[in-house]
């Protein structure tokens, strides 16, 4: 509409317009709008800048500038209908992926490396990472609750490798595990489908029906509520059918973990997650300071796990931290990255 009111200023003919220049304007132009703030919303910021560049079409009414066409700007903050939260660091600034503080993955989600046919999932679906900095390793581990409302797409889209773990007897989890595959991002297999006081056949059968629902998934993680890292006899049915798999293995860091100590007598990768960030409904302040301290935990220990929940208070809480906490000392790697085996 820009176009059409320098015509009628300047007297042009009904059909003709003008391509506006990349300078200032003349004084006697009407002023150009501000320049929307940083951390703006998006959709504001769009709409304020002229389409410079943009040679004017033929009809009338002129096409909405390429700007407008820019979705990696709108990764979580998304529109009205996204369940993310609106955070002002994504407005107006670039993440801390393309600064340089967090590990530089590109403009575009990490494919999948490409492994020869035979690979095991912990391989053949990895997220593709590099750190040369040799910085310590940070991976985070978000659990899907499985709600059909959540926006999976800009959570797949966060700018720094996230694994997502999914309970595999959800429906759709198959589709849900899709859309953070198509972003490069790894799933994680919860191991719910295991049945109480299971003998060696359960354990086998139970795996399998898991794998069928999320063939991609790189790892095994126990519940949160410890379905068999306590249970030593138990553990000791899970881990050869995880090897088996060619999955890794993920436990907590509480109590016996008699699971952790069986996979690694068998070589089998695996990682213990340090800190769960959201447990009891934490707000954003406990959770960065929780990040804080795991980043400390990396640092001493070269490596670590943190896992939180698809929430919006937890997913803000590490976009914020990721630009402003202790990000910048630790390389932020998917899953695969940290699981070794001893």
């Amino acid at each position: 509409m820009l176009a059409e009111l320098l015509a009628d200023e300047r007297g042009l003919a009904e059909g003709e317009f003008v391509i506006i220049p990349a300078e200032p304007a003349p004084a006697d132009l009407p002023a150009a709008p501000p320049e929307a703030a940083p951390g703006a919303d998006q959709e504001d910021a769009q709409d304020a800048a002229p389409g410079a560049e943009e040679p004017a079409p033929a009809a009338p009414e002129p096409e909405t500038g390429a700007a407008a066409d820019e979705p990696a700007r709108r990764i979580v903050a998304g529109g009205e209908s996204s369940t993310l939260p609106a955070t002002p660091s994504l407005g107006g600034r670039d993440t801390g992926v393309e600064t340089g503080r967090l590990p530089r993955i590109g403009d575009e989600a990490a494919p999948a490396v490409a492994e020869p046919a035979g690979a095991p999932p912990r391989q053949a679906y990895a997220r593709s990472f590099e750190n040369p900095a040799e910085k310590p390793l940070f991976a985070v581990i978000l659990i899907d609750d499985g709600s059909p409302d959540l926006d999976r797409a800009a959570l797949a889209g966060l700018p720094f490798p996230v694994s997502f773990a999914l309970d595999p007897q959800s429906p759709g989890a198959a589709d849900h595990a899709a859309t953070y595959r198509a972003a490069g991002q790894e799933v994680i297999m919860l191991a719910t489908g295991l049945p109480q006081g299971a003998a060696a056949s359960d354990v086998g059968v139970a795996f399998d029906a898991m794998a069928r629902a999320l063939p991609e998934a790189v790892a095994v993680m126990d519940l949160p509520a410890r379905a068999f890292q306590a249970d030593r006899p138990l553990a000791s049915l899970v881990i050869p059918v995880i090897g088996d798999q060619g999955r890794g293995l993920v436990t907590w860091d509480a109590g016996l973990n008699a699971a952790d100590q069986v996979a690694r007598r068998a070589g089998l990768p695996a990682a213990v997650a340090f800190r769960d960030l959201d447990a009891e409904g934490e707000e954003a302040p406990v959770i960065r300071r929780y990040l804080d301290r795991a980043a400390f935990k990396a640092a001493q220990e070269g490596r670590v796990t943190v896992v939180g929940r698809t929430r919006p208070e937890t997913i803000a809480a590490l976009l914020e931290w990721s630009l402003e906490g202790r990000a910048g000392t630790v390389a932020l790697a998917p899953v695969t990255a940290v699981l070794r085996a001893d």
